[in-house]
């Protein structure tokens, strides 16, 4: 996988299929709960919408219609947006204070992170000092003469964040979860996906013509005469579209056996001997050996692309690719050129401001160091302990559930309980911060810290292969509002950035946490069972350990989830991609269901000031955690690249197939919100 004020509700429209809200709780319940601890955002609400007939209206109606999309943003979310916001005002704080020469004294890597942000909020270094930068890249790919130059410098460019070609760095092994091992991927594409180069619809060719263009201006930017630009962006184009008519679906990818080829480095030089794979591993300092050759048809065509490109225009492709990958760090042509595409791509009418761009990349070159003083502003160690005890709560929902799978049996629900108790859960921030000592961040140019912190990421990245997998790692920065579930490890991840209201507060009522932030808790949960997590044991080992009848139960479960959000339109005239959306919303259905039934294990919850039932307020709270706002274009594109459903879809599909919804809001069996049939996996 990676974000409000209350104010008093006008009373709810005559409703037959809804019920009229009841207290939620006896008076001595709330007095004990605080003043401000309401559990739901009544003014978020449309009261005279039918929570029957479409409860994200009901849920969120009022939210969408006071909160147009930004300007600087595509799309903008009650719960992700607003803590990420908050979350980037409290980094800029912290990184000016740190610039200042006035952070933390407790954080070794203060002055690092104040050098990286001050250089990046210094524009018109960009235009001298990273522009040289990037004519010295330029430089290196003009001197590339034969295949062993040119091996090495697509390894020195990967090493530096460019991508190109293909991908490779660490990955645990799939059927040996103890070892890192190498992984050799698809990639090279500025497009957002394959499709994009491959599918002929109107709206396809309108974007490959945008963004043949846009090449163009990006050459004519870095020096390239007019015409000439014309024609080296052809050749991109050209490129790039062998590349991607070789690159497996994202439909595909989600099948872990197809990703798996264990070819090691033999296989990966007979699939593209054309390529200089040693000079290309001296490059990166890695004599690599193990490798997961993740898609072998991928290099089979990378090898026909090297056979068909002479020498000059393979150059042109990478001079392209390292443009591309620099143009943000770069002066103010290069930027709005770059934002001009992405305008065209997500609807999105102005660039983010400056500082909220160098508090994105400080953040992602030293996330854990930053993270140190931001944890302690947030989470803090009383709202991890907190968090831990939801968790612990959701899993015991979980167990609690495995009994009554009618579809499983016992050899497999003894195999899945076991799976279950050796989760591994990660809350708020690491135990062992991350070092940084080996990074030289200065205040000269921000592409050459850019490039810096790439090439920081990558070595330590490439160094864990051949050893024992680190379990203290983490794939995510502690301000990032998200979280993930690690099939491989068996583990949850959720940083304190996503562990703030209106998911989780530690004095929120418990409708409202496990609305929020016990819904994303069980949502990971659930993802080490979807169609996808269901396939790796409990020691993260990809292998089949569920009996055939079982399974078979299962893929016929999971076919009825991924027809169902098949109908689901995104936009216009595209759908939901039910097949390429299927494991979140697998997670989704289940996450719910598992919030619900941790409150209900309660016995008595806290919660907190509202018109309606504790189990009111949960399915509320749940629904408003994905009230969002999106432009046509931005919901066209992740209908074509995100995993997870519309926001709309990822309330009214999971409340459809909740068995409990119809009872708590007294829907009539039939009705849009309760119908007959029902997707249940979980």
């Amino acid at each position: 996988m990676h974000r409000i004020a209350l104010a008093a509700f006008a009373a709810l429209a005559a409703c037959s299929s809804a019920p009229a809200p009841r207290p939620a709780a006896t008076p001595s319940q709330a007095a004990s709960a605080s003043p401000a601890a309401v559990a739901v955002d009544e003014s978020a609400m449309d009261p005279s919408a039918d929570p029957c007939d479409d409860f994200y209206q009901y849920a969120c109606g009022g939210w969408m219609k006071a909160n147009p999309i930004p300007p600087d943003k595509s799309r903008w979310t009650r719960s992700f947006d607003t803590v990420n916001e908050r979350n980037q005002m409290l980094l800029r704080e912290i990184l000016e204070k740190d610039a200042a020469g006035q952070g933390d004294p407790a954080d070794p890597y203060a002055k690092k992170a104040g050098d990286f942000y001050a250089t990046c909020m210094d524009e018109p270094k960009a235009e001298t000092a990273s522009l040289k930068s990037l004519q010295e890249s330029l430089a290196s790919i003009d001197a590339v003469k034969d295949p062993k130059q040119l091996a090495q410098r697509v390894g020195e460019m990967h090493l530096t964040g460019a991508r190109n070609f293909f991908l490779f760095r660490s990955i645990q092994d799939a059927k040996d979860a103890t070892q890192v091992i190498g992984l050799a991927d698809q990639g090279g594409l500025g497009l957002p996906d394959r499709d994009y180069y491959v599918k002929d619809d109107p709206k396809m060719q309108e974007t490959r013509k945008r963004y043949q263009e846009f090449a163009a201006n990006l050459f004519e930017l870095a020096g390239v005469p007019e015409a000439d630009a014309r024609k080296q962006a052809e050749t991109v184009m050209r490129i790039e579209t062998a590349l991607a008519k070789s690159s497996m679906t994202r439909v595909d990818r989600r099948d872990p056996y197809k990703v798996y080829h264990r070819l090691d480095r033999k296989g990966l030089q007979e699939k593209a001997p054309r390529f200089d794979w040693n000079a290309y591993f001296a490059s990166i300092g890695h004599d690599v050996q193990p490798i997961n050759v993740a898609v072998p048809e991928f290099f089979t065509g990378l090898e026909a692309v090297l056979v068909e490109s002479p020498l000059p225009e393979v150059k042109t492709y990478l001079r392209f690719r390292e443009i591309h990958a620099d143009a943000d760090a770069l002066g103010k042509a290069f930027v709005e050129e770059n934002f001009r595409f992405n305008q065209f791509l997500t609807g999105q009418k102005e660039i983010a401001p400056r500082w909220k761009r160098c508090v994105q990349m400080t953040d992602a070159a030293l996330g854990e160091a930053v993270g140190r003083t931001f944890v302690k502003t947030t989470i803090g160690d009383q709202g991890k302990s907190i968090a831990k005890q939801m968790i612990q709560g959701i899993e015991k929902a979980f167990d609690a559930n495995l009994a009554l799978v009618s579809w499983m049996d016992d050899a497999t629900r003894k195999a899945s309980a076991e799976k279950l108790h050796k989760l591994d859960n990660k809350v708020g921030y690491p135990d062992r911060w991350r070092e940084y000592d080996s990074m030289k961040i200065d205040r000269t140019s921000l592409l050459a810290n850019l490039k810096e912190g790439a090439r920081y990421a990558a070595k330590r990245d490439l160094d864990m292969i051949g050893k024992p997998v680190d379990r203290n790692e983490w794939g995510m920065t502690p301000a990032t509002v998200n979280a993930y579930y690690n099939a491989g490890k068996n583990e949850m991840v959720f940083p304190a950035g996503i562990l703030q209201t209106p998911f989780f507060a530690p004095g929120a009522p418990d409708p409202t946490n496990l609305g929020g932030a016990g819904l994303v808790m069980g949502h990971e949960l659930t993802h080490g069972f979807d169609d996808r997590g269901r396939q790796y044991d409990g020691d993260g080992n990809l292998r089949e350990w569920w009996t055939p009848q079982v399974a078979e139960a299962y893929k016929e479960r999971a076919a009825c989830v991924a027809n169902q959000y098949d109908q689901y339109v995104a936009t216009d005239d595209v759908h939901v991609n039910g097949k390429l959306t299927l494991g979140e919303n697998i997670a989704d259905i289940g996450g719910l269901k598992l919030a619900l039934a941790a409150l209900r294990a309660n016995g008595q919850p806290r919660p907190g000031t509202s018109r309606f039932t504790p189990e009111q307020q949960l399915f509320l709270s749940f629904g408003q955690v994905w009230c969002q706002n999106a432009t046509p274009q931005e919901r066209r594109l992740r209908a074509v690249t995100d995993p997870h459903s519309p926001g709309r879809w990822r309330v009214n599909g999971p409340v459809s197939d909740n068995e409990d919804f119809g009872k708590v809001f007294s829907c009539k069996s039939g009705t849009n919100m309760n119908p007959v049939k029902k997707c249940v996996v979980w």
